[in-house]
């Protein structure tokens, strides 16, 4: 980590901003996770981005860790370097760029991984994770608006997955900021950005399940524990739970999974697992999601439906992976498909989902069983699939 102080904002360096200071000197210095070759990701000091027209800036409160984060880190799917990593921030509005007249200095704001334009033909759809505008700068660096506004000095910064939430500040475009109520701490309202939208959407969104229906859920981390609640919520009859880890078992059945099979090994993408689920379904499940996304869970997850069942894949493990399922099971009716950011609508899904949680009806802080601070990001990276529960970075 460089020598030199960091600098802090003032009062009056919170409110509309459009240039960045001449002066290297006077640009204020803020702590970030850079990605800059596969398998090291470490702490540094980069400048405090800048908003441009149409954008925020959000001073991070809270991000949660998820997988994605640890498979671009190990280099499973290519992205352009070096990167600041995080997708799932949730935070207070601390500047706005030229044009942005709905948010203000001080809104709490969870920050989606699928804006949307609202205009092409998949987000009039509905379909806002496919949004032809947004969607293909998940990956690239980029900001949905096709920006970077990440530097260390001269050198340019690329954005993941279009906010970066790795960091003590993310400038994001307007749409990707979901205002939320302040009465939600920051450490849930974040998981919404990604790990619960996608659990809860698979769910309830994708899949659909229905009051009084059988679902496998394969691989409980912080998104199959998720997909758990969105069943329990909607009233699904029996959850079912597939997992190596005991304790991740055993936490899905605290929150409402009425059967848990502990695997062995890679036991959970063996035909074994899909041969057990149907023993003791009696004949196989209405719905099936895999939060893991290797060949092997993907098959058991389609192989443990009944005809006519569902199966919803959500997890990647490798996006090199190929799949292969045996086509008589198409023809008695299985349906394979899968779901990014469970399918959410996220200016609308996002508060509700939230709004459920105020209630009580949504135990999402107990999907949070681990804190840390960015300097342990290593370390909250390592406990994945380790220890059970989500980890969040607080600031």
């Amino acid at each position: 980590m460089p020598a030199c102080a960091r600098a802090r904002l003032t009062g009056g360096d919170r409110a509309r901003i459009t240039a960045r200071p001449t002066n290297r000197e006077k640009i204020p210095l803020m702590r970030a996770a850079v990605l800059r070759e596969a398998g090291h990701l470490g702490v540094e000091e980069i400048d405090v981005p800048v908003p441009g027209p149409g954008e925020v800036r959000v001073r991070l409160r809270a991000t949660g860790v998820c997988h994605t984060d640890r498979t671009i880190v190990e280099g499973k799917v290519p992205v352009p370097l070096p990167m600041v990593l995080g997708h799932e921030g949730a935070g207070v509005v601390d500047a706005v760029g030229g044009g942005v007249t709905d948010l203000t200095v001080g809104d709490h704001v969870v920050l989606t991984i699928t804006p949307g334009c609202g205009m092409c033909r998949q987000c009039q759809l509905g379909a806002f994770a496919l949004c032809a505008v947004a969607a293909p700068h998940l990956l690239d660096g980029r900001l949905s608006n096709g920006q970077r506004r990440l530097t260390r000095g001269a050198e340019r910064l690329n954005h993941f997955a279009m906010q970066s939430s790795f960091a003590e500040y993310a400038v994001v475009e307007r749409r990707v900021a979901v205002r939320v109520p302040d009465d939600v701490p920051f450490d849930v309202a974040c998981l919404t950005a990604c790990g619960v939208s996608t659990g809860f959407g698979a769910a309830v969104l994708r899949a659909g399940v229905g009051f009084g229906e059988t679902v496998l859920v394969i691989g409980v981390g912080g998104v199959g524990l998720a997909a758990v609640l969105g069943a329990v919520t909607v009233g699904a009859g029996r959850v079912v739970v597939a997992d190596r880890s005991a304790a991740a078992c055993q936490l899905a059945a605290d929150l409402g999974a009425t059967d848990t099979i502990v695997v062995d090994g890679d036991g959970a993408g063996g035909g074994g697992l899909a041969a057990r689920v149907r023993a003791l379904t009696g004949g196989g499940v209405d719905v099936a999601i895999d939060a893991v996304g290797t060949a092997g869970t993907v098959a058991a997850a389609f192989t443990a439906l009944r005809g006519g069942g569902r199966a919803v894949v959500v997890g990647v493990a490798d996006a090199r992976a190929k799949v292969s399922i045996p086509l008589y099971h198409l023809i008695d009716q299985r349906v394979l498909t899968g779901s990014t950011n469970g399918n959410i609508r996220p200016h609308v899904d996002i508060p509700r989902i939230l709004d459920l949680y105020r209630a009580g009806r949504l135990p999402l802080d107990r999907l949070v069983t681990r804190r840390h601070p960015l300097e342990n990001i290593g370390r909250a990276m390592a406990e994945l699939g380790v220890r059970p529960g989500r980890a969040v970075i607080t600031f």
